[in-house]
């Protein structure tokens, strides 16, 4: 078997695909990136005997070889050159083909924001009731992995799961119904967490982008959870599926108004069939997932919240009610996906200073709509330790002038790429620099 990965990535999706089929197949890496930009990973794909192609600005030849492609999502599917491939396949057609998830309740989550969140929590709060669970995708945890943990527990004669909950992207769910030959699994659960505009540089439409999304809202679906907000678009796009569909809120949803973040989770741990307060207790030791409202430190009545995550505008606003009723310094903006900047608007008129990072997002979207709005703001500033330096000392005065506690939030509503790889690099210099400051104050 000869196997293409095409493109490594930084998130480690392409590297997961590498070392499960090392050994098992031969392995070619194609990837436009020059080798440096990956360093040690390179290395690493080397010493495993992988082919790498750098720079590899046309892998005609490479996926012409190759008799399975695993396409890394952001490969768009419209790249001329997949139309030579033989098959092409990712981490979750290979994850819902293996007989060993015949027996596991599958709890597949999709949305626009919430996702991450609703995953983690769900996975978490599973475990502590006593019921094995993993988790996967887009969270960072590639299928692949899950998937080898499955063989090594059936090699081993060991338990599996009873549960696997998987977080999927729009690109993720559009690339696994090609590998599945569109016949997608059965699932125990079902979940949409949102849908607002995003990724409209890159799909042709928002019609396309909720598309992909609702191929997970299927006749294989046991149960069905998708947000109130969404439910008469759903049930106009999908047919005779409207005796499966619940939504959430429900009415005496306890996290309503309070901790915003878990409410599907509890909604759909219900809906499950679990009892409210063992629902309950097992939340409650839930602690978050990192870029994502994450708490980082608190040092002389200063809070700073790692939101690196929070790369539409939309959840700059969901984010930051969360933090209601201290006073914040929102530090935003970044790089443009053709997504529009209203959606942070009440977040930035309830900041109590807005920091800017520069970005094409910043220059033509967020400073034209705070300017059209009368919202002071700092910068745009080029680098990220000025915008950090500059709320720190915004949250200090206002904390000498009221004795409150202040937060000092990163929440950018935009992509990250023109300062740093991703948004978790962006997540990591937020922290570094939050070390930096409680160790010298």
């Amino acid at each position: 078997m000869k196997i293409l990965i095409l493109g490594l990535g930084l998130n480690g999706g392409g590297a997961s695909a590498a070392r499960y089929f090392a050994g098992k197949a031969t392995v070619r890496i194609s990837d436009i990136s020059p080798r440096e930009t990956f360093g040690p990973l390179a290395d690493e794909m080397e010493k495993l005997g992988i082919t790498c192609f750098f720079s590899d600005k046309d892998p005609k030849d490479n996926i012409k070889w190759a008799d399975v492609v695993i396409k890394n999502p952001a490969i768009p599917n419209k790249l001329p050159q997949l139309a030579l491939a033989k098959s092409i396949k990712n981490d979750f057609s290979y994850l819902f083909s293996s007989p060993l998830i015949k027996n596991i309740k599958l709890i597949l989550v999709t949305g626009t924001k919430g996702k991450s969140t609703t995953v983690s929590a769900i996975n978490h709060a599973l475990n502590k009731m006593g019921h094995s669970s993993l988790y996967c995708g887009n969270i960072g945890i590639s299928a692949f992995i899950t998937l080898d943990e499955l063989e090594s527990r059936n090699k081993k004669g060991e338990k599996m799961p009873e549960y696997i909950v998987a977080e999927m992207s729009s690109w993720q769910i559009h690339d696994t119904y090609v590998g599945l030959n569109g016949i997608m699994p059965q699932t125990e659960l079902t979940i949409l967490t949102s849908l607002y505009r995003d990724h409209q540089n890159s799909y042709q439409s928002l019609n396309a982008y909720y598309d992909d999304k609702l191929i997970l809202i299927n006749e294989k679906c046991k149960r069905i959870l998708i947000n109130y907000k969404t439910k008469l678009y759903v049930i106009n796009h999908t047919h005779g599926l409207k005796k499966k569909i619940k939504v959430f809120p429900s009415l005496f949803n306890p996290y309503i108004g309070n901790k915003m973040e878990l409410i599907c989770s509890y909604n759909a741990l219900k809906l499950l069939g679990f009892k409210k307060d063992e629902i309950i207790l097992a939340l409650s030791s839930y602690k978050g997932i990192p870029h994502r409202i994450e708490q980082v430190a608190i040092k002389n009545d200063i809070m700073f919240i790692n939101d690196s995550s929070a790369t539409i505008s939309e959840a700059v606003t969901f984010s930051t009610k969360t933090l209601y009723p201290l006073s914040y310094h929102l530090i935003c903006g970044g790089t443009d996906k053709d997504i529009k900047a209203n959606g942070m608007l009440s977040a930035c008129k309830g900041a109590t200073s807005v920091i800017l990072l520069n970005g094409s997002f910043t220059r033509d979207k967020l400073l034209p709509m705070l300017e059209n709005n009368n919202i002071k703001y700092y910068g745009p500033y080029d680098d990220l330790p000025s915008a950090f330096y500059q709320a720190v000392e915004n949250a200090e005065l206002k904390k000498n002038h009221t004795a409150n506690m202040q937060v000092v939030i990163l929440s950018p509503g935009a992509a990250s790429f023109e300062m740093f790889k991703n948004e978790f690099d962006r997540g990591d210099s937020f922290r570094s620099l939050v070390g930096q400051y409680v160790s010298h104050v």
